[in-house]
């Protein structure tokens, strides 16, 4: 039953997928069968639609579903996949499972290099990469900051979130370990290998954007990347957009397409060129 429905959902077209959701008799149907014989389940799978397409991921379910089906964070993903261009150098911090880092390399960047400390996430994108040796992605068993050196990570109650201990993002969820991780400034790491100067950089680091950003100033400076940065609150972001609007022309908020001058929302994602 397993095998039939993967092939089943193989066979969905991305418009029907992302609608699924909003069909009450489909939802709950796809709902049962999903707990039912899915459900704790891991496997391998070939992402047969979205930005992702053509990916080997390994899957957990039910943590792994949206990926698994294509249509994690679809909007988002989308506009990622459309900026990467080929022959890019591309810098993924915080890789999380390595989903994004996939679809940069499979949209022609030249080398994917992937920032993550923490174990579990390490787990998943060392599997992602041996599904996908054909793809140059790359692994960074560290965290990204404006310091270098040891640090303390503190790993949530869900065993792939994380933040640096001087995050104050999910100040009130539960910290079930705090382990050390090694931290580096991206002005360090590309000192080390002028070779991997990006053209691009995602960063998602649960509250630690504005370290990434002042680690990085001289890189930004110089170089300029183009930026896709996760904002988790409204201060972070006025931060960011304080260091970061000297250096580039246009900081626009994904989400409504305005300045950040003019955001309302407390979680969103800044698009920097």
């Amino acid at each position: 039953m397993k095998k039939i429905l993967q092939q089943l959902i193989s066979l969905l077209p991305l418009g029907l997928r992302t609608k699924i959701k909003d069909i009450p008799v489909i939802k709950q149907l796809q709902q049962f069968l999903v707990r039912k014989y899915l459900h704790n389940t891991e496997f391998d799978a070939q992402i047969t639609a979205g930005p992702a397409k053509g990916l080997f991921f390994p899957v957990s379910m039910p943590g792994d579903k949206l990926m698994y089906i294509g249509t994690w964070e679809i909007e988002f993903s989308n506009a990622l996949s459309d900026a990467i261009q080929p022959g890019w150098v591309c810098y993924d911090v915080g890789g999380y499972k390595g989903y994004y880092a996939g679809i940069m390399a499979l949209r022609g960047a030249s080398r994917v290099l992937v920032f993550e400390p923490m174990p579990d996430n390490i787990s998943k994108i060392e599997r992602l990469i041996n599904l996908n040796p054909a793809l140059p992605i790359e692994l960074k068993k560290v965290a990204v900051s404006d310091t270098d050196g040891d640090a303390v990570f503190k790993i949530m109650q869900e065993a792939t979130m994380g933040k640096l201990e001087k995050s104050s993002f999910h100040g009130s969820n539960e910290v079930i370990q705090e382990i050390p991780v090694e931290c580096i400034r991206l002005d360090t790491f590309v000192q080390r290998d002028n070779a991997r100067v990006p053209h691009f950089i995602k960063i998602d680091v649960e509250g630690a954007e504005v370290y990434v950003i002042q680690g990085a100033m001289n890189l930004l400076r110089k170089h300029k990347p183009m930026l896709m940065i996760e904002v988790h609150s409204l201060e972070i972001g006025q931060k960011l957009f304080e260091m970061l609007s000297p250096i580039y022309s246009s900081i626009v908020v994904f989400e409504t397409g305005k300045s950040p001058e003019r955001n309302t929302l407390e979680i969103c994602h800044f698009i920097v060129r």
